[in-house]
């Protein structure tokens, strides 16, 4: 699961990235033109290559191809010494960009590289604070950047961790801890996708837990929610990282197969029926399930691919259950 959240957690950081690039560029861009004009042209030109260097992020981050450790290379020690060359020039004014620029570390970086951004930008412009400023003035300075410094980090840590958890509530199902709906289109667009590039052969398994209903009816929901949770962590156990496992209905689970091949599946799909038969969830009662296979060698569609998987389960259900028949098409 972690490889899909990870993902996510990735697109949400391209996400902010790229306005907070374009927002802050967008911003610097009339300071930048005012002192290329009437003012001092250095800070005119500083300006200018960082907002141009802003819009590169956003670009990166709308072609999916950002990589905080540039920014951290180049943003870093450029903005480090462009804010010190402001406040030298400046005074105390030139010290305002100091909040921005800790903000957009903690932003646009990992939290470490943030971190360390942040030490090196208090090693250079602290120091210079305390030789040009009045013991008073640079004070105030060094608790207020020390103080947006811890204040940012807290933060975005926290922020972090929440989208984290959302996101992995966003894709889990809360009864059995697998993946719900969510990601299963993009999980078999995936898999198609990567066959077509690889040859690397995958294959769906549909199960569907016999007479559930009738479980539900006579023992109770309790017990029918304790059979679906003993079967998601034996699904778990039993297959390995690189398998998806959703729950895609109230009795209905989905397997996906990495690099393992229709008759192969076949063999699985059938250790995990019969593993299943011999697990002791209800006292003095069997739980069975019915399966479907279906390999990838003839789908290309993810549709179809389920459809046929699909038709299939239907087809053991039909001819009798506890039985797994494959499909071939």
């Amino acid at each position: 699961m972690e490889d899909l959240t990870s993902r996510y957690q990735t697109d949400f950081h391209l996400r902010s990235t790229f306005w907070l690039s374009v927002t802050a560029g967008t911003l610097i861009l009339p300071f930048a033109y005012y002192h290329l004009t009437y003012q001092h042209v250095g800070i005119g030109i500083g300006a200018v290559i960082t907002s141009l260097s802003l819009y590169l992020v956003a670009w990166s981050c709308h072609r999916k191809t950002y990589k905080t450790i540039y920014t951290f290379i180049w943003l870093t020690p450029f903005t480090t010494f462009f804010v010190a060359y402001l406040t030298n020039l400046l005074g105390i004014t030139g010290t305002y960009w100091c909040y921005s620029t800790v903000l957009l570390y903690y932003f646009m970086m990992t939290e470490r590289q943030a971190w360390m951004s942040n030490i090196l930008f208090a090693l250079v412009n602290l120091p210079q604070a305390w030789q040009l400023f009045e013991i008073h003035e640079a004070t105030r300075f060094t608790v207020t950047f020390l103080l947006v410094s811890a204040y940012s980090a807290i933060f975005l840590h926290i922020i972090a961790m929440q989208y984290s958890e959302l996101q992995k509530q966003a894709i889990t199902d809360k009864l059995t801890n697998l993946y719900n709906r969510t990601l299963l289109k993009d999980s078999l667009e995936q898999a198609i996708h990567q066959a077509n590039r690889t040859n690397t052969p995958f294959t769906l398994i549909i199960m569907d837990v016999d007479h559930f209903k009738k479980i539900n009816d006579e023992l109770g929901h309790d017990i029918g929610d304790h059979v679906l949770v003993q079967l998601g962590i034996f699904l778990k156990d039993f297959l390995r990282d690189s398998d998806k496992i959703f729950r895609i209905g109230g009795e209905e689970f989905l397997i996906l197969l990495y690099n393992t091949d229709e008759a192969n599946s076949i063999d699985m799909a059938e250790k995990i029926r019969k593993g299943i038969e011999n697990l002791s969830l209800i006292p003095d009662r069997k739980v069975t399930v019915s399966i479907g296979v279906a390999g990838l060698s003839s789908v290309r569609d993810w549709k179809h691919w389920m459809k046929t998987c699909d038709k299939n389960l239907y087809e053991a259900k039909n001819s009798g259950r506890n039985r797994v028949v494959v499909c071939k098409g």
